[in-house]
């Protein structure tokens, strides 16, 4: 039996999958976790060590080359894990996430969650910018970039819609800055309706 699906069937199976994606530099281009839904963007429940709800990624559904399944009793073992750690199956996200684009992805987030990350792996393989929406136009996103000690820039780091490939919310690391990184020295982005 073939490990290969599609993302509607990866959808509607619940099964936890490596999904490939398209020269986005190395390393980058392998996701693994549960597909959620999908549109012109794709949803993703992710999961740490196989076993942790560890929050949620949005990649463009164009950049999807092939999406594989675990193998049957890696699947058992997930589950049954995930399950113990009261994380299976997994959630959806306590929001309503417009997969239309990039910009109402980040729109739908930045209504309930006050951090977020962007990557841009096509210019910044491996690189994960994670702050809050200090700006959102139809052209590009201003992020209020925190740091890896938890201080929040001073401006925001300004990304082209398009160089946007991934946007993620909810992990664990993001939370933890939310936590017990500085206040934010700015009002929060309250989104428009588009």
């Amino acid at each position: 039996m073939s490990r290969t699906l599609s993302l509607d069937e990866a959808r509607t199976t619940g099964a936890v999958v490596t999904i490939h994606r398209r020269g986005l530099g190395p390393g980058t281009d392998l996701l693994d976790g549960v597909v959620l839904a999908s549109g012109v963007w794709t949803l993703v429940g992710s999961l740490a060590d196989w076993a942790h709800a560890d929050g949620y990624e949005v990649i463009r559904t164009e950049d999807v080359t092939k999406v594989r399944r675990l193998r049957r009793a890696n699947q058992r073992f997930v589950e049954r894990a995930a399950a113990g750690l009261g994380s299976w199956p997994l959630p959806h996200p306590d929001l309503a996430v417009d997969l239309s684009s990039v910009e109402d992805v980040v729109r739908s987030v930045a209504r309930t969650s006050r951090l977020l990350a962007v990557h841009a792996e096509a210019e910044s393989p491996g690189e994960y910018f994670p702050g809050a929406v200090g700006i959102l136009t139809d052209e590009g996103l201003g992020l209020r970039f925190i740091d890896t000690a938890g201080r929040w820039e001073a401006a925001p780091r300004w990304f082209g819609l398009g160089e946007i490939t991934r946007v993620s919310w909810g992990s664990r690391y993001l939370g933890a800055f939310d936590r017990f990184g500085d206040r934010p020295p700015f009002a929060p982005f309250v989104p428009s309706d588009g």
